[in-house]
């Protein structure tokens, strides 16, 4: 689903109108149908109904004046507000304006006072409330007359339909600027904006509807656009049906570099990983220490024997062995640990590796100050680091990383040419070239140990099936986050494992193919 900007929908907007000359007013008027269709889906019969809409002065709240003309006709009585002096409306605002007055409907321009008082009292009997006060143009924080509005809106506790996205709520970051509607569903039009998946913005938008405002298809092939949500239809067009004739060697062999006699579940979980996301082939080259609980819990994994050092580490004297082994893909660094041996391994892995590759975990440690070995690395590579392993990366704080995710992911992409799979809730992955993917499949209850271990697994696996690196990493994260909302649907959240995650993948496997 591709996901745009303010400034991208009013040039797709634009397009409709001055390109294939579609009237914006036909275009509002579909965004109002839209609305209303929503209307009824909460309300079921409209007669008799009773409903509070509030418009701002722009097309936004002309939008509001088409599903108060709509719910009028339907036997709805409409009490309708305006948020600024409606001498100021325009255009197809003002059209619609003018149909109303025609048609009997009148509205009340509320400031301070009285008539926030009784906008206030209709809110406590009404059945419906239609947000048109503010679209997705708005910068600056909301203030006086409008915070009031905002504020009385969420303390009525009536349904709330928000046209496009909710009033004060940033389109871009989907935070509030002082204050936003608390939105029952959200009905945005024609594309979805940035704003309304991110995490923050779950609180305000509630059910997200994309309605098709009759934009024709070549402007959106035309948009310039490369931001998308992630879902099934995106993971339909890669992961495909296996043929009947084929064999374990057409499903790619990763060869799995993990694992310390601390940590040998981070080995166990990605190998788990890479075999339920259909590989046909797993190598594991592990200590000693790892191999008997290893092959207990997957017995279809192969062992790759290399020489350790005294602490029971994969020696660094086996760069060359493991650099000549015949894998499709390479996944290092789940529970490797941070000794200098294993940094340097590590470091000569990503010196002499020319397959594609998954770098986890203690191997992005192993690469803190040392960013060069990314940018010449001779073949794709995927990193995934969670917002603390990203924060060491680049030096700064993990609170700086949250706060500019797609940003941070983007520019970090481009500067040392990786794929970035920036994990946390709504996953970010970035490409190199500029493209964006964002994830909302999944839910807190996946912030547990060994759960990121899965994801690099599966990652991996789907580039050793031959995906296009961007293709493998966002379709698994959106895999990865699907098999933990099943496995949350089976128990609960609080009690999700990284082994739960890792069973459901087959599950979510079912809806995509």
């Amino acid at each position: 689903m591709r996901l745009v900007t303010a400034e991208e929908m009013r040039q797709a907007d634009a397009a409709a109108t001055n390109d294939y000359g579609i009237p914006s007013v036909i275009l509002m008027e579909n965004a109002g149908l839209a609305v209303v269709k929503e209307v009824v889906n909460l309300l079921g019969t409209l007669d008799g109904k009773k409903a509070v809409i509030f418009c701002g002065g722009g097309n936004n709240g002309g939008d509001g004046l088409v599903v108060a003309r709509h719910l009028h006709n339907a036997g709805c009585e409409v009490r309708l507000y305006f948020l600024a002096d409606p001498d100021i409306f325009r255009g197809d605002a003002l059209l619609n304006l003018q149909i109303l007055k025609n048609m009997g409907v009148n509205g009340y321009w509320i400031t301070e006072g009285s008539r926030l008082n009784i906008a206030r009292m209709a809110l406590w009997s009404s059945d419906i409330v239609i947000d048109a006060i503010f679209g997705t143009g708005l910068r600056d924080e909301v203030s006086s007359t409008i915070l009031s509005v905002i504020n009385i809106i969420n303390e009525s506790h009536t349904p709330v339909i928000a046209c496009d996205i909710p009033s004060g709520l940033s389109s871009v970051t989907g935070m509030p600027l002082g204050a936003a509607v608390e939105a029952t569903s959200t009905v945005t039009f024609g594309f979805c904006k940035l704003g309304l998946i991110m995490p923050e913005a779950k609180p305000y938008v509630g059910k997200l509807i994309v309605a098709d405002i009759s934009l024709p298809t070549q402007v959106e092939e035309n948009l310039d656009s490369r931001r998308e949500l992630l879902d099934a239809k995106f993971c339909r067009r890669w992961l495909t049906i296996r043929n009947r004739k084929s064999h374990k060697g057409d499903y790619g062999h990763v060869l799995e570099i993990a694992g310390s006699p601390n940590m040998p579940g981070a080995a166990i979980l990605a190998a788990t990983g890479v075999m339920k996301t259909g590989a046909g082939l797993l190598t594991a080259a592990i200590p000693s220490a790892c191999r008997t609980s290893f092959t207990a819990r997957l017995p279809e994994a192969m062992l790759l024997p290399l020489s350790e050092n005294s602490d029971g580490l994969l020696s660094s004297s086996t760069t060359d062995e493991i650099a000549k082994f015949d894998a499709d893909c390479y996944l290092v660094g789940p529970g490797m640990g941070r000794n200098p041996e294993t940094i340097s391994l590590i470091h000569g892995l990503l010196k002499h590796l020319n397959k594609p590759t998954v770098l986890d975990a203690d191997g992005l440690f192993a690469v803190c100050g040392n960013l060069w070995l990314l940018k010449n690395f001779q073949a794709p590579m995927v990193v995934t680091p969670h917002p603390g392993e990203m924060a060491n990366l680049l030096g700064i704080s993990p609170a700086e990383v949250q706060e500019n995710r797609i940003e941070i992911a983007c520019k970090f992409a481009a500067e040392n040419d990786v794929i970035v799979v920036l994990k946390g809730a709504g996953t970010v992955v970035a490409t190199p070239e500029g493209r964006l993917f964002i994830n909302n499949t999944g839910n807190p209850g996946m912030a547990t140990a060994g759960s990121g271990d899965v994801l690099s697994g599966m990652i991996a696996s789907l580039l050793a099936q031959g995906l296009p690196p961007a293709a493998a990493a966002a379709c698994a994260v959106w895999l990865h986050g699907r098999a933990g909302d099943i496995a949350a649907a089976a128990s609960s959240e609080a009690g999700i494992t990284a082994s739960d995650i890792a069973v459901s993948i087959p599950l979510a496997y079912t809806e995509v193919i």
